[in-house]
């Protein structure tokens, strides 16, 4: 039982790091953002399919297409399978937006994101697996190292340390 704990316990933190620093980066997703060049054609009725695989011919997009719409007059938006493609109507000027999973990231962050009813029970029967192997482990060692001496001390910042940051930050 020990082991399985650890190899979640090192799956849930490698997960909680990554998500802990979505402000850095994007631990789910890696995004790629390119300039590109397209035909002007000045106004959204312009825009029409034959266009549009105009666009995204030279990106390798045309059968990823899923559909486009105007967030302003002058602008197009192309939705694609895995990405997207922002065009000025007027200058042609546009961002080619590409978007892939982060391979493993992406799947263990879904721990901490989208639990699901199976995972649910899953991660409430590590939890409790946790609160038995803190219990019990703090009555391994006897004496001075153990509960009764050290282990005392140590438990207890183990508690205040967290609860003091609550206090002071929030």
């Amino acid at each position: 039982v020990g082991y399985l704990i650890v190899g979640m316990t090192l799956l849930y933190a490698v997960s909680g790091l990554a998500v802990n620093h979505i402000d850095d980066w994007n631990p789910n997703f890696i995004i790629h953002r390119r300039a590109i060049r397209a035909p002007a054609v000045g106004e959204a009725r312009s825009v029409d399919r034959t266009w549009i695989d105009t666009v995204l011919g030279p990106l390798g997009e045309v059968r990823n297409y899923r559909a486009h719409d105007f967030p302003t007059p002058k602008k197009v938006k192309i939705y694609l399978d895995d990405g997207s493609v922002f065009v000025d109507l007027r200058t042609g000027e546009g961002v080619y937006e590409s978007i892939r999973r982060r391979p493993i990231f992406y799947q263990i962050n879904q721990l901490h994101i989208e639990p699901r009813n199976v995972w649910l029970v899953f991660s409430d029967c590590y939890a409790a697996s946790l609160i038995v192997v803190c219990i019990t482990g703090m009555f391994v060692l006897k004496g001075k190292k153990g509960i009764t001496g050290r282990g005392a001390w140590l438990t207890g910042a183990g508690f205040l340390i967290p609860l003091v940051f609550m206090w002071t930050v929030h």
